[in-house]
């Protein structure tokens, strides 16, 4: 995560946030359904749940497509085709991960190894098989998704350019004169921050640009850690 953000904080949006809560709402709900079937036992939930929703990602991996997050969000709860998937791929993950390989007798650990993930990818056309083709119509096609993350990080730069402006305008101008100041005599600021500040300067006759209040937050970072703030 500390990499994907570094390379691309768009990426973390309110797309982002969304999907990420339908995840949640789908998992959770896989645990309560798995501790609620008949054959359940009692042992390895953990482990059911995850590769039960790994197998349904697999399989709309396959077709191309993926899992209708926002149809999760928007009515915050697991829609009836996903429900449905998703005990299907619990009892075939159930049966399998329950039948380790001669030799191991420790089904958790078995679990843990990939070799436990192989195995079920090899067999999981026996679910495809099992799952409703009502399932496969509520996919959302790749190319859609993608559409939608490229819009979503769109917004998320205007948000960001504004947010930062507004950081940038409650500072006041004396402000941005002492930090220019004092960094051009401990040399923490480049020429370019240097040229920035003396617009920042002139709030509020002249106001800073989006992209030079994203420069100007990235001072104000530097000033507080030279401890000017």
């Amino acid at each position: 995560m500390g990499k994907a953000w570094t390379k691309n904080q768009d990426g973390f949006n309110e797309l982002y946030f969304r999907r990420s809560i339908a995840r949640a709402i789908i998992f959770r709900w896989a645990e309560k359904m798995v501790s609620g079937e008949t054959w359940y036992n009692g042992g390895y939930r953990a482990n059911i749940v995850a590769y039960a929703i790994a197998a349904i990602n697999e399989l709309s991996k396959r077709a191309d497509k993926v899992i209708d997050f926002q149809r999760c969000w928007t009515n915050q709860e697991v829609y009836e085709e996903l429900a449905e998937a998703l005990r299907q791929a619990a009892k075939f993950v159930n049966d399998d991960i329950s039948q380790p390989p001669q030799g191991i007798s420790n089904i958790s650990e078995w679990c843990k190894k990939d070799s436990c993930w192989e195995r079920l990818a090899g067999k999981i056309d026996r679910l495809e098989t099992d799952i409703s083709l009502n399932f496969f119509k509520t996919l959302v096609e790749i190319d859609e998704q993608k559409a939608e993350q490229k819009q979503a990080k769109k917004a998320q730069k205007i948000d960001d350019g504004i947010d930062a402006q507004r950081q940038v305008l409650e500072v006041p101008a004396q402000k941005w004169s002492q930090i220019r100041h004092i960094g051009t005599e401990r040399g923490f600021l480049t020429e370019k921050e240097v040229g920035i500040i003396k617009v920042a300067e002139q709030i509020p006759q002249k106001i800073p640009t989006e992209k030079q209040s994203e420069i100007l937050v990235g001072v104000l970072g530097k000033a507080h850690a030279e401890g000017i703030l």
